[in-house]
Formats: structure tokens, C-alpha cells, sequence
């Protein structure tokens, strides 16, 4: 928060953080978090971050589908540099501390000048794990008043209407995922892809992972992935599937099944 208040700016790892500190774990509604970043950010998008939280919320249209632990932070900081330049309290812990200061012994904060609650904060959440549970509970409980709707289909995904009036299902977490009984959904690691003459064409894993274009090394859809005149040489995965919406085919999400923890 700090580099954000100052410059501006904040690299997009740290921004990734922030977002999963405040919705996996505080509970915080992804709004708060997109408006200030709308208002803090000098190169701010209103549809860019406001899609990005929503992401991180878990309510948007491609949610992530990883979490950014935050007592991990030696893996995005590894050198320290960071923490040391922007919460430069912290600058005289040794390495071994310096990204979880609370496990440090009393001798070596004061030998770094610090005590916890009065120079420097006691931690906020102490327990990440029982904090991100009861967040996805929460989530849960309000999916379930939703899970026997329209806005939600029989395998616990989305489903969201698109601008010319098709209906679509997008990519939703599998730990969010609720039959229409409000029961977790049975994870599914196939896609498919219906065409406007009603058929559904699915592929496993080695079709997921694309064919590369020889030309250019652009990762493209099997072409039996896709409505007939849809598939088209040197387009990407994305423009593909965009063009398969347009000509009137419903693209069901693609699912890693995949919640990792960073």
C-alpha cells in the first residue's frame, strides 16, 4: 500500500496479494479493494480493474484460481529488497525473519529495534487457514441462495448472457461449484464447445493443451473443438472462441481444476 500511495504503481504480483489478502482471507468485498486502487493507481482502467477484483472476488468471469498465501512472502520477495525499501521498520531483521516478523525472538526484535503492537503491528489474522475457511463458507452460503437458478447450471458453474442474447457458462472455481441442490459439484476436467446446431464436441487433456502454429507459435484449438468455419490459422485460442460466440456457439468454460496456493 505504501508503493501504491506513493507512486502511484504497484507490480502486478504484489497487486495479486493485495487482492487475495483482502477477499480469500479478510472477507472484504472486492469493491472496496477496486476502488482504491481505481483511485490510486496512475495507469488505472476502469474495466481492467474492476474485472481483476471482481477475478480475485470470485465473481467474475475468469476467476482466479489461485491464492497468494500473505505469511508467504519470501517467494515473491526472495532478496528482501522490497520489503526493505518499503517497509523499512523491518530493515535490521535478519533474512530468516524478515517476512514473518511475528516468529521472530524477542532478543532479535530488539536488536532490530522493533516491538510487535507498538513500532511496528501485531498481525491482523493470525490463523490464515481458519479465516480463508470461513471465507469460503460465507461464499457458499450465499452461491446456495442462487444454486437453483437460471445464473447457475447443474455442474456448479456461472452462467452469464451474452450481448446478443446467447447463454454461456464461464470458468468458476471448483471449490465454488454447486449443483442445483446446493451440494458440491463432482470435478470435470473436460471442455466443450456447442455449436449452433446443437451438438457438444469435447476434448481431453492433450487437446486442451492446443496445437502450435509452426508459423508463429501461437497455442490455437483443436479444430474439432470448434463449430464448422470458426477455426481459423493464426488466430489464438481466445479469438477463436470469440468468433465461435459471434457465429452463435456457447463455449463452456475451461476448467484446470485447479485451486493451488502460491
Amino acid at each position: 500500500m505504501r508503493e501504491l500511495w506513493s507512486t502511484g504503481w504497484s507490480q502486478q504480483n504484489m497487486r495479486m496479494l493485495a487482492a487475495s489478502f483482502l477477499t480469500e482471507f479478510c472477507n472484504i468485498d472486492w469493491v472496496q479493494g477496486a476502488r482504491w486502487y481505481e483511485d490510486n493507481l496512475v495507469d488505472a482502467d476502469i474495466a481492467v480493474n474492476s474485472m481483476m477484483w471482481q477475478n480475485a472476488g470470485r465473481s467474475g468471469i475468469d476467476q482466479l484460481n489461485f491464492v497468494i498465501s500473505p505469511d508467504n512472502g519470501q517467494s515473491q520477495d526472495p532478496s528482501g529488497d522490497y520489503v526493505r525499501r518499503w517497509v523499512p521498520e523491518l530493515t535490521d531483521l535478519p533474512d530468516k525473519f524478515l517476512h514473518r516478523p511475528w516468529e521472530a525472538p524477542p532478543e532479535v526484535l530488539s536488536a532490530a529495534g522493533l516491538q510487535l503492537g507498538s513500532n511496528y503491528p501485531e498481525r491482523c489474522i493470525e490463523n490464515l487457514s481458519e479465516a480463508r475457511a470461513a471465507c469460503t463458507a460465507a461464499t457458499l452460503e450465499m452461491r446456495r441462495l442462487v444454486a437453483d437458478t437460471q445464473w447457475n447450471d447443474k455442474d456448479g458453474y456461472d452462467i452469464i448472457v451474452l450481448p446478443d442474447g446467447h447463454v454461456s457458462k464461464v470458468f468458476t472455481r471448483k471449490d465454488l461449484r454447486l449443483t442445483k441442490d446446493g451440494k458440491p459439484a463432482p470435478a470435470t476436467r473436460s471442455i466443450s464447445a456447442d455449436s449452433d446446431r446443437g451438438g457438444s464436441r469435447r476434448w481431453g487433456n492433450a487437446g486442451r493443451r492446443g496445437q502450435k502454429d509452426q508459423a508463429g507459435g501461437t497455442t490455437k484449438l483443436p479444430r474439432h473443438a470448434l463449430p464448422e468455419g470458426t477455426s481459423q490459422p493464426g488466430c489464438s485460442a481466445k479469438e477463436q472462441l470469440w468468433t465461435m460466440l459471434k457465429q452463435g456457439g456457447s463455449a463452456n468454460a475451461i476448467d484446470l481444476d485447479s485451486d493451488s496456493e502460491v
